[in-house]
């Protein structure tokens, strides 16, 4: 641990965050401070599950931001379905195989879902029998997941823990990868990630190592309801402008400050300010040793431009002069190098370019002096500051030539101007012709089975970039226009085995 005033960071090990987190608690609550007045605050909302559960093993009064709904978030949900399947290969929920089927992709579901009746249990024995019933190609598929099954059973059997076999779910089976791909069909970090569902669990591993109870021990613990005058739980975004006299951070780690998902590294290092400013005497920021974010050194180490242009890459180099653009109504469009002047008279530089915002490079000389470099100054768009000595209002960057104004083009969802069209036309892999038939096909099945229009599963449009990308992972198909998170989660197996069975089809 290490300490300046009224900060400290704690780097542990993953698995001991939260019991870190509880003794900090613990001892401010012994020292004579109520609950009330104590505040743990984390990036997304499954990083605070961990923290929650131990709360409420420690008997803390606290508030409960989670409970069992959290246990169906996909990732978790299919890593304990994993678990079960794993503890008793006689006794296999039918439920529990089509879950876990499919994640990682395997381009068979389809195939297997019809030959398993609503029976129940099933054992490995009785689904190698289905597999025999499968064509030569989905056998082989069907039985890699048999394969995994059994070897999740033998790390068990040999007295494997939970943390163990978690980490084999996530990263030798390949769960892991498979919700990566589900991320990275979002556009932006808005609530938690499959990648944060499963950083949490495993975190909480290490609170419960037997893996036969740890499902039952944690539903048990989530069904405890919070109290609203305990140690408040919350993510940063719900407490701008709140205090408390001890706050912890908490996971203050890679992947969620910055979050994975993020874009823009300005504006994490703004979230993460807020969570350490959100204490009025003491702020404890905790986070795992081995990948704890680069933030944590900025609270330390004076900043600089050389380490403050990307928190999570190279420094990129200065930026050289830029001449000022306006746009029709005289607003001046945001440009790296542009120089420009603040109110109070700063005069700098723009350094970084956000989506709302930009970041100024203001020369100090005092700081300069005192050998802390220049500082950086967060400024949003919409803001009046000077140019050549004019009065003008900060806009976002000036679009570059050619750039389509609706947003089409590869992956976008313009077409002249008309939103929710995707402009196929720009889009140049040609069309396969069998494929989007096969396509069209599977999609009037789908919208039959579920009541649903046709349009509602997915547009024409869509199934032509589909037919003529042909993806072959769940990344590549993410990157296509159309296929969201929750379409990629729902369909993504399916459409994958489409496009891998048109590849093996003989032309008449």
């Amino acid at each position: 641990m290490s300490a300046d005033g009224g900060l400290a960071l704690h780097r542990v090990g993953g698995g001991a965050m939260a019991e870190r987190a509880v003794a900090l608690l613990s001892t401010a609550l012994a020292e004579g401070a109520a609950p009330p007045q104590l505040a743990v605050l984390a990036r997304v909302n499954s990083a605070l599950l961990p923290v929650q559960v131990a709360l409420t093993a420690a008997g803390i009064p606290h508030t409960a931001p989670l409970d069992t709904a959290v246990l169906q978030r996909t990732g978790i949900r299919t890593a304990l379905a994993y678990l079960r399947l794993g503890l008793d290969t006689d006794g296999m929920a039918r439920a529990d195989v089509l879950d876990t089927l499919n994640r990682p992709a395997r381009k068979v579901k389809s195939a297997v879902t019809p030959l398993l009746p609503r029976r129940s249990p099933w054992s490995i024995g009785a689904l190698e029998q289905v597999g025999d019933q499968l064509s030569e190609t989905h056998r082989d598929r069907f039985g890699d997941y048999l394969g995994d099954l059994l070897d999740l059973a033998g790390v068990l059997t040999n007295g494997g823990d939970t943390a163990r076999a978690l980490d084999v779910i996530r990263r030798r089976i390949g769960l892991g990868e498979a919700m990566d791909a589900l991320d990275a069909s979002r556009r932006r970090p808005e609530g938690s990630s499959h990648g944060d569902d499963l950083d949490a669990l495993e975190q909480l591993a290490a609170l419960q190592p037997d893996p036969a109870l740890f499902e039952t021990w944690l539903t048990e613990r989530l069904r405890v309801p919070g109290q609203p005058d305990g140690v408040t739980l919350s993510t940063v975004h719900r407490v701008k402008g709140m205090e408390w006299p001890q706050v912890v951070v908490f996971a203050a780690n890679q992947g969620l400050f910055p979050h994975r998902l993020a874009d823009d590294v300005e504006e994490e290092r703004r979230v993460f300010h807020v969570a350490i400013t959100r204490c009025q005497e003491q702020v404890h920021v905790i986070a795992d040793a081995e990948r704890a974010s680069p933030f944590l050194d900025e609270l330390t180490t004076p900043p600089r431009q050389s380490d403050r242009s990307d928190a999570r890459g190279p420094a990129t180099a200065p930026a050289s002069s830029a001449e000022p653009t306006f746009d029709p109504s005289g607003q001046l469009h945001a440009a790296r190098g542009l120089e420009l002047t603040l109110a109070g008279g700063l005069q700098g530089r723009i350094t970084t370019l956000g989506r709302h915002h930009v970041v100024v490079e203001v020369e100090d000389a005092d700081l300069t002096a005192a050998g802390a470099g220049p500082v950086q100054v967060r400024v949003p768009h919409g803001t009046r500051i000077r140019v050549d000595g004019e009065g003008r209002t900060l806009t976002g960057p000036r679009a570059a030539a050619g750039a389509s104004r609706s947003g089409a083009g590869r992956g976008g969802s313009g077409h002249d101007g008309q939103p929710g069209r995707l402009d196929v036309g720009e889009d140049t892999d040609p069309v396969d012709d069998a494929l989007f038939s096969e396509l069209k096909a599977w999609r009037s099945k789908v919208a039959r089975d579920n009541g649903v229009p046709a349009y509602l599963v997915f547009h024409d449009r869509h199934l032509q970039v589909i037919a003529g990308r042909r993806p072959r992972t769940l990344r590549e198909l993410a990157a296509c226009p159309g296929v969201g998170p929750a379409k990629l989660e729902r369909y993504g197996d399916e459409l994958l085995e489409l496009v891998t069975a048109s590849e093996t089809t003989p032309d008449p």
